[in-house]
């Protein structure tokens, strides 16, 4: 982004840490004595599916049943689930026979994926219910986002809009794509993948309006670009990027942006524009400062 120091990903499988007085800079790792003890599986779901142990990538999936059911351990983790709400969850028209067997089949493949990698049991059944084996520590990129995301809306709260841009870029560095993209036909993710959208979407406009605030154009019209893709009928974004655009000298751009805002309204919902988006392309034909 122009005017904006790019925020930086961590690599998951190392607990770096950041440094609160410089936005988006990572720094060194803590040393490995300062490290709690276990095994580090760090799994990537926001985008396509990228997991470790350790420092090992875990990409042969032989089971696609398995990899599923990964995805679902790892996101329902309080309680752990049991056998019969996985049985649903995967195979709710199968009798309870073939339901149960599936669910054997698909948890031997999930135990193969990471064979070749872990020295612990990575699944484990625990009193009817299967859950990741005690000695790994997590990290999902899913919880890292929502931190970052409630950490900055905490600190607009309370008056430190610096800090809560810091914590945005970091939010937005972990949105690699929406939730389980790589499954978009199962039925379990629908509610959460439609939450943490909603999410990033906030996360654009509130940092969005950061780089609008501080002067930082060029970022601010990267952000609110992303920001009515996604969200076409999404005004206020519409009204801040014609606003920047007209500050860099393109006022031509910002009254083409009102068209598409205008068009995707009448597409979508089969409305108007709102009265403030028709005065603001007004203040532009005039050349007025917006």
């Amino acid at each position: 982004m122009a005017n904006a120091a790019a925020p930086v990903a961590p690599d998951p499988a190392r607990p770096w840490t950041f440094d609160r007085g410089t936005p988006g800079i990572i720094l060194a790792p803590p040393p490995e004595r300062d490290r709690p003890a276990g095994h580090q599986l760090s799994v990537h779901l926001l985008g396509p599916l990228k997991v470790r142990l350790d420092e090992v990538a875990v990409d042969d999936w032989p089971s696609g049943r398995g990899r599923s059911l990964f995805k679902y351990l790892v996101t329902h983790r309080d309680p752990w689930p049991r056998r019969d709400q996985l049985m649903d969850a995967f195979w709710p028209e199968a009798a309870p026979a073939a339901a149960r067997n599936s669910l054997n089949v698909a948890v031997h493949g999930l135990r193969r994926a990471f064979r070749a990698s872990a020295e612990v049991p990575v699944v484990v059944l625990e009193d009817g219910s299967y859950r990741l084996g005690p000695q790994l520590r997590l990290w999902l990129d899913v919880d890292e986002f929502e931190r970052h995301v409630a950490g900055g809306r905490r600190l607009d709260a309370a008056g430190d809009p610096a800090g809560a841009a810091a914590e945005y870029e970091r939010a937005l560095a972990l949105y690699q794509g929406d939730f389980l993209a790589d499954d978009p036909y199962e039925d379990w993710p629908v509610m959460t993948r439609e939450h943490l959208l909603l999410n990033y979407l906030d996360v654009l406009d509130r940092l969005g309006g950061r780089y609008f605030d501080r002067g930082q154009y060029g970022a601010c019209v990267a952000l609110c670009r992303l920001l009515v893709q996604r969200d076409p009928c999404r005004e206020g974004g519409h009204r801040r990027l014609m606003r920047c655009v007209v500050r860099q000298g393109q006022p031509h751009l910002a009254l083409r942006q009102y068209q598409a805002c205008a068009d995707a309204l009448d597409r979508e919902l089969g409305v108007d524009p709102d009265p403030a988006t028709v005065a603001l392309a007004q203040q532009i034909r005039r050349h007025q400062p917006v």
